[in-house]
């Protein structure tokens, strides 16, 4: 199987005053025009996603509903587990560890694309690269996209390789 890990696209800095409730906050403008490229860009680098899940972010939300428009993927579906959670970090490990074995539970799909926020994205591609979530150090930038290939077997833990990754600036520019 294949995951592809998405940092939702750019959005509006923290304002407590604006969005009193942080899981409503939005892309901005720019963020939204410059994911939409990117997703048509994704579309045509993977062209066949059999499941599209999200954080029910509005941000994340609004990302993953832009690659169903743009790259012609499934229409989303919520995923509470890819949410941002504030607490101590054994709710974070516990986060972590339900998205593992969720992937284990994906693995006979072909291609699988979750949307959600950082650190989770960073730290759980670094679990399933290098069986830690702190292991390897990832600099996902909002928009960013990121594809594993998880190993097939069924056996655990989990585990995957690196297949590509790609930031919407990066591949925008190399498309001028």
């Amino acid at each position: 199987m294949d995951l592809i890990l998405v940092r939702h696209g750019k959005a509006f800095e923290r304002d407590s005053a604006a969005w009193p409730d942080d899981s409503r906050r939005p892309l901005t403008a720019e963020g939204r025009r410059e994911f939409e490229r990117f997703a048509r860009r994704l579309g045509r680098v993977c062209k066949s996603v059999d499941l599209l899940e999200s954080s029910g972010f509005t941000r994340a939300w609004t990302t993953a509903q832009l690659l169903h428009e743009q790259a012609g993927w499934p229409r989303p579906s919520r995923l509470e587990r890819l949410e941002l959670h504030d607490g101590p970090e054994a709710d974070a490990s516990a986060q972590l560890e339900s998205l593992r074995r969720t992937v284990s539970a994906l693995r006979g799909l072909g291609t699988v694309a979750w949307v959600g926020h950082e650190p989770v994205m960073s730290r759980l591609a670094s679990l399933l690269l290098a069986g830690s979530s702190g292991a390897v150090g990832i600099a996902f930038k909002k928009g960013a996209a990121m594809a594993l290939r998880v190993d097939p077997r069924g056996d655990d833990p989990v585990r995957a390789k690196l297949l590509w990754m790609m930031t919407p600036s990066a591949t925008l520019r190399a498309a001028k």
